[in-house]
């Protein structure tokens, strides 16, 4: 009787896994990134004369300022559940 062979699978690639201390630094930087972006193009808006660069820089400066909003959200429940699981 003949043995059948049997294929060895590879190996699987593995999603890395976030430590809280990573995770907490990249929120961190993405929110101070998008907060002075936001800034950045608020203080662009009092510089320009022209409407079309107006318009532009407060559409940037209401998308870059939502975006920090939710990473401050998210930092914030991040601390939140850090705390509840330390109780």
């Amino acid at each position: 009787m003949v043995k059948k062979s049997v294929k060895k699978r590879g190996k699987k690639n593995k999603v890395p896994v976030l430590t809280k201390k990573k995770k907490y630094s990249i929120i961190l930087k993405n929110l101070l990134l998008f907060l002075t972006l936001s800034l950045i193009s608020l203080i662009f808006i009092q510089f320009q004369s022209n409407q079309f660069f107006i318009s532009l820089f407060y559409v940037l400066t209401i998308i870059f300022g939502l975006i920090a909003l939710a990473l401050l959200i998210v930092f914030l429940i991040l601390i939140l559940i850090k705390k509840s699981s330390k109780k």
